[in-house]
């Protein structure tokens, strides 16, 4: 487990800019506030000696709490007395101080050593980003309503058990430890439970892969047709290598030998290297039979847990409540 190189090199960067302009913008307050009270830069060359004082009054050895607690009566009234002439040239008392995105780490990324929360957020969403996952914000195990699957007692409890089953190899996670086949219909929230697990199992720590089936034997392909000597590292591997790979629309691409060759070795590799794949697809069973041969389809119904999916389709479902 861990954060992706890349993921984190952009969140530290994102961070150092948002940093760069509160400190920046606090400066151009400063310069705007002196402007209109000069005095104001008085105050401000006295209070930078603060530190200074207390430490010769430290280093003096001569009735140093005394002095130490004057310079902090002196420095509240002249903090006060700054704060008055911001209000007074109606401007609010933080008016030239740096206003941090996150208050916590002040756009460092850590409070005492330790990640802050903003940004454990900031590399969640990056990994999802960088996996290919879309509409995380929005399709969480949360927001995925059965209000959409009441039209039968049957449907209802079909869809509440995979919403449990999902939620559960989410939040028990292992690479390996199982692999889900969501079988049904377009509409029926088979994108919206996979999106919900991927983001589930990055906030864990893991890498995850969400790709259509047309783009990752694109991947295949060019690889397969590139300059062998190239450097380049393959495009495919990615698919071969995360902790967990989500292949969405299975079954919409063009059937050739090739395609059939790659997805053998995407489903084979996957389970003897011991990691975990989730596959949507509007086949059912008997479609994905027709469609694949034996070693595919062996391997399909016997290494995957199979949700079924049924239902209405909640698109139309939802341009119906407008």
């Amino acid at each position: 487990m861990g954060y992706h190189t890349d993921a984190y090199r952009k969140v530290v960067d994102e961070l150092a800019r948002r940093r760069e302009d509160a400190l920046h913008m606090a400066e151009v307050h400063k310069g705007e506030f002196y402007a209109l009270a000069p005095e104001a830069k008085e105050i401000d060359a006295a209070l930078s000696t603060t530190a200074s004082r207390i430490f010769e009054a430290a280093m003096s050895g001569v009735e140093v709490e005394a002095k130490v607690a004057a310079i902090r009566r002196e420095n509240e009234e002249l903090i006060a007395a700054r704060g008055d002439l911001l209000l007074s040239h109606g401007l609010p008392r933080n008016y030239t101080d740096p206003h941090y995105t996150c208050p916590h780490c002040q756009d460092t990324g850590f409070v005492m050593a330790e990640m802050c929360t903003c940004m454990r957020e900031m590399l969640q969403l990056e990994h999802l980003r960088l996996g290919g996952v879309a509409n995380a914000d929005t399709q969480t195990f949360e927001t995925f309503s059965l209000d959409y699957y009441g039209d039968t007692p049957e449907t209802f409890a079909l869809m509440k058990r995979n919403l449990e089953m999902a939620k559960q190899m989410a939040d028990t996670f292992a690479p390996g430890k199982e692999n889900l086949l969501l079988m049904g219909g377009t509409g029926l929230g088979k994108t919206h439970l996979s999106t919900a697990i991927a983001r589930r199992v990055i906030e864990q720590g893991y890498t995850v892969v969400y790709e259509t089936v047309q783009t990752v034997f694109s991947d295949f392909e060019y690889d397969h047709f590139r300059n062998s000597y190239s450097a380049e590292r393959g495009r495919a591997q990615k698919y071969l290598d995360a902790d967990l790979l989500i292949l969405d629309d299975l079954g919409t691409e063009f059937s050739t030998q090739f395609t059939l060759s790659c997805l053998y070795q995407l489903v084979n590799t996957r389970l003897l290297r011991g990691l975990s794949t989730v596959i949507s697809t509007n086949l059912n069973e008997q479609e994905l039979i027709d469609r694949y041969d034996s070693r595919l389809t062996s391997r399909f119904l016997g290494n995957y847990r199979i949700l079924s999916f049924r239902g209405r389709d909640i698109r139309i479902q939802k341009l119906r409540e407008r």
